[in-house]
């Protein structure tokens, strides 16, 4: 996989090549035409979550995660990306990249900022959006097959996302996660919250990847924008991070 996504990351960016682990994503070229390139790496993924899903239904343990409160918490400290303004006018449109059998819209369904918001979620496991479209009947809320947002929000969430890589090469996961966040950069008008599982995690388990918040903190500033805020040490194995314009 390593040779093949080298070419094709040299195919959207001629004058760079691949990032080596721990390097910024060039600036030029065209992160989508990377990330419809190595859907092949991401199959396992899919396939993974297909029967994790089909076994634990639409819970935490349906998409790897431990337990209720802890995607909670997670969401919370996510959704502290949002404007205040947006927060009083109840109005924003929202990203959710993986969205899996739609648990943020649950939590977001309620929050102020979508009182007359819209939420669009993608995801690339079928079984999974299926299952959000069978769920999840509100009008405010859409969902798509497909690895990266095709249309322009105010906001753009990304939980969990990145966590499950299976036997992918830890530089062709990096790379991909930074291809990601560029195109996703790329649709979001006012701000950007993902996390990541941190590589200081004591116990680390096979098949996850493990990211360090200082590369992906350069890589955001050194590549989206330089309003970025990092935040660590709220006892979970993770980081996240907020990208404002």
């Amino acid at each position: 996989m390593g040779n093949i996504l080298k070419k094709l990351f040299g195919q959207a960016f001629p004058a760079e090549g691949m990032a080596a682990p721990g390097e910024v994503v060039p600036a030029s070229g065209s992160p989508e035409a990377v990330l419809q390139g190595i859907k092949g790496m991401l199959l396992p993924v899919t396939t993974a979550y297909r029967i994790q899903y089909s076994k634990n239904g639409a819970t935490p343990k349906g998409v790897f995660w431990s337990n209720a409160d802890n995607v909670r918490k997670r969401f919370e400290i996510l959704c502290r990306v949002f404007d205040p303004e947006d927060i009083a006018r109840g109005e924003a449109s929202i990203i959710d990249l993986g969205c899996g059998y739609g648990a943020l819209y649950d939590y977001l369904k309620a929050h102020p900022v979508m009182h007359g918001g819209e939420y669009r979620g993608y995801d690339i496991c079928e079984s999974l959006l299926d299952a959000c479209k069978t769920r999840i009947k509100d009008p405010r809320a859409s969902f798509y097959l497909n690895m990266h947002a095709t249309r322009p929000a105010d906001y753009s969430i990304v939980s969990g996302t990145f966590n499950l890589k299976m036997d992918a090469n830890e530089a062709d996961w990096l790379t991909y996660t930074q291809i990601s966040l560029k195109a996703l950069w790329a649709q979001t008008d006012k701000a950007m919250a993902f996390n990541m599982l941190d590589i200081a995690d004591a116990a680390p388990m096979d098949g996850l990847y493990y990211a360090d918040p200082q590369v992906f903190e350069a890589f955001c500033r050194g590549n989206l924008s330089d309003n970025v805020t990092l935040v660590s040490g709220y006892e979970l194995p993770d980081f996240t991070i907020y990208v404002r314009r």
